[in-house]
């Protein structure tokens, strides 16, 4: 029986059925994504819910020269589902799949794999495993709403989700740390409530049917997250990884939502995880490094979370773990239960490990600080300082300015963090990417050019 990394391999390779008609990387994953949906509902038993309209078998049976012709009399018998949920994950689903040869081509891949069928936890692994394909080899295709899934756990691990939960993900993507959360949480067959906001319509897309491929209800939201009041909620735990970047600001509806109004979104973000916790809550937030050291309004907003919460772990990410690689980050963690005292870093940037395309972390990168971390979600344990994991106490932050970058002593004047070979290999992956997102556009362009032709 096939892997999970091969199949997704497998169904990667079917990518080049569709790239002669100007299909990116993103739209591939798009459309694959619809006809794995329909597929791996019949896999696991749970196609009577679409029914035999919106039938995986039907549609593989049907003629090459029909096909086209009922792909899209399926897709529209999907969004007139009665299932409300159905309706709402097929309502924006289109094909720009012109060739019965190419569709048939994707649905023999499709039906051909050797499928699991241990549950919707295994199966949904595929899935999720050509979500990061994508990330991996476009990297400006889904790395900007992927987030390592080694690192996914690993933050899952540490804050300990549990049935009681409410877990709130601000940022949700394609659902990653909702998934991941309320799995690690279920027992007796219950798991934490999940609720969740995303701003792309296809990406939301695609996390709606990942949850449903888990077996899992909850509600995630299609729309800007920071118009949202976050006191609507108060979550017991919120999981993130907020989108980097600048670019647009904050209008003034959204900016009247937060304390410190600001055009920073990574800034806005995090000002909306801390007030959506509930008291007693505890987070877990991606960030970039500038959130945690930079003045004016950055470091109003530290100095507030550092009064009003418990900031009481870093944990400092080493360079190449996104796919924007000149953007270093670190993740956060703090909860909603007294001001700080003491604050533990934990410095993966100095453990002489760097990550590329070709080396990406895993989960034995982070089992040292999972380890370390200890068994309280709220970061209360016993904790012992190693070379790579240091407290500094409130009063100390307070006189360095209330900065959050503060390495550990085995880190300090470590400048050469990156091999030479290191540094080329994230070079040339860059460039590759470049290179890759050129030739789309071009094609998408060329494309464009020949329907307006008269």
């Amino acid at each position: 029986m096939d892997t999970v990394a091969d199949v997704v391999r497998r169904l990667w390779g079917l990518c080049n059925a569709l790239r002669d008609d100007g299909i990116s990387y993103h739209e591939y994953l798009d459309e694959l994504s619809t006809l794995l949906f329909l597929k791996l509902a019949e896999e696991m038993s749970s196609d009577a819910r679409l029914g035999k309209e919106l039938s995986w078998s039907r549609f593989a049976q049907q003629p090459d020269s029909a096909l086209i012709r009922h792909y899209h009399q399926l897709l529209d018998n999907a969004k007139a589902s009665s299932d409300a949920r159905l309706s709402h994950i097929f309502a924006a689903t289109s094909t720009k799949i012109q060739s019965n040869h190419a569709l048939r081509r994707l649905i023999d891949g499709v039906s051909e794999i050797s499928w699991y069928r241990d549950g919707a936890n295994v199966v949904g692994n595929i899935y999720e495993g050509l979500i990061e394909k994508n990330a991996t080899e476009s990297r400006y295709g889904a790395g900007q709403y992927f987030t390592p899934r080694a690192l996914v756990e690993a933050m899952v691990a540490v804050t300990d989700p549990t049935p009681s939960d409410l877990v709130y993900d601000p940022a949700a993507g394609t659902a990653g740390f909702l998934i991941a959360a309320a799995v690690a949480s279920k027992s007796a067959g219950k798991g934490a409530q999940i609720e969740g906001q995303e701003l792309v319509p296809s990406v939301h897309r695609m996390a709606l049917m990942n949850t449903l491929l888990h077996g899992l209800d909850g509600h995630i939201g299609l729309g800007d997250t920071l118009s949202l009041d976050p006191k609507r909620l108060q979550a017991t735990l919120c999981l993130s990884n907020p989108p980097f970047g600048v670019r647009g600001g904050l209008a003034p509806n959204q900016q009247r939502l937060l304390r410190f109004p600001t055009a920073n979104k990574q800034l806005a973000f995090l000002q909306h995880v801390y007030a959506s916790l509930a008291k007693g809550g505890r987070a877990a937030v991606v960030l970039p490094d500038n959130v945690l050291f930079e003045t004016g309004i950055a470091g109003s907003i530290r100095t507030h979370l550092l009064d009003n919460f418990n900031v009481h772990t870093v944990l400092r990410l080493p360079p190449g773990i996104f796919y924007a690689t000149g953007v270093r980050t670190s993740v956060l963690f703090f909860a909603n239960t007294q001001p700080t005292e003491k604050i533990w870093t934990y410095d993966l940037r100095s453990g002489g490990t760097s990550f590329t395309k070709k080396r990406q972390i895993g989960a034995h990168d982070l089992s040292e600080f999972v380890a370390a971390y200890g068994p309280s979600p709220l970061g209360e344990s016993v904790r012992t300082p190693t070379g790579l994991f240091h407290p500094v106490s409130r009063e100390d932050i307070r006189t360095l300015g209330d900065t959050l970058d503060i390495p550990t002593p085995r880190s300090k004047g470590n400048v050469a963090e990156l091999t030479s070979e290191a540094m080329v290999e994230l070079l040339v992956d860059e460039l590759e990417s470049a290179l890759a997102m050129a030739r789309d556009i071009a094609k998408l362009v060329s494309n464009e050019r020949h329907r307006d032709a008269p």
